[in-house]
């Protein structure tokens, strides 16, 4: 077997660990006797985790792969203002009403200067980076998190499911594990951009 092989081998191992971990992270927080997948659940604490080490790794690119810099900044910003948007509460709470909202913007500006002034080498490698391992993996993570998580996770949804056995807290944590799949998806297409943007720069 070829060390490539391996290499891809080794990865899907350490993957299937972690989601086996998040499976005790949700066991955890549905023998909680504390509000079960609430702001301040284990549940959280990982989406929050999640994300933050997902911007790390599109960090690491930004600062050891030139060639794929301008692209790396771009969804290290992005997935940093979701890392922001799961501070909302907090942030209203302690700083100001929108202090989050700021701290975006404050993202967007200084992200998207960043990538006006790199947009030549940044448009030569989207269409490569469209067609990559790393981007459908992206792509999927983000319709789950972003898109599914919420429609599934509907209130109207699940009463009409239990009808008059309706329990909050089962609808979220339904919907605060899907999230969670989703936001683990994003970070292992994270990972996976560090060894595409090796290849691009050997």
């Amino acid at each position: 077997m070829k060390k490539a092989q391996i290499l891809t081998l080794v990865r899907i191992i350490i993957y299937a660990a972690y989601l086996l971990a998040l499976s005790l992270v949700f066991l955890y927080d549905a023998r909680s006797t504390e509000g079960k997948f609430y702001e301040n659940s284990l549940t959280e604490y990982f989406q929050e985790g999640t994300f933050l080490l997902t911007v790390l790794a599109y960090l690491f690119c930004t600062f050891n792969y030139k060639n794929t810099a301008p692209l790396s900044l771009l969804l290290g910003g992005f997935f940093l203002m979701a890392f922001i948007r799961e501070f909302d509460a907090v942030l209203d709470a302690y700083v100001y009403d929108g202090a989050w909202q700021t701290l975006v913007l404050l993202v967007i500006a200084l992200v998207g200067y960043r990538s006006f002034q790199s947009r030549k080498p940044l448009l030569e490698t989207i269409p490569d980076y469209m067609i990559s391992y790393p981007f459908g993996l992206m792509i999927g993570g983000m319709l789950v998190t972003f898109i599914y998580s919420r429609l599934f996770g509907e209130t109207i949804m699940w009463k009409a499911v239990m009808e008059e056995n309706y329990v909050r807290d089962v609808k979220n944590a339904v919907e605060e594990s899907v999230e969670l799949l989703g936001d683990s998806i994003i970070l292992f297409a994270g990972l996976e951009f560090i060894f595409w943007a090796k290849g691009k720069n050997s």
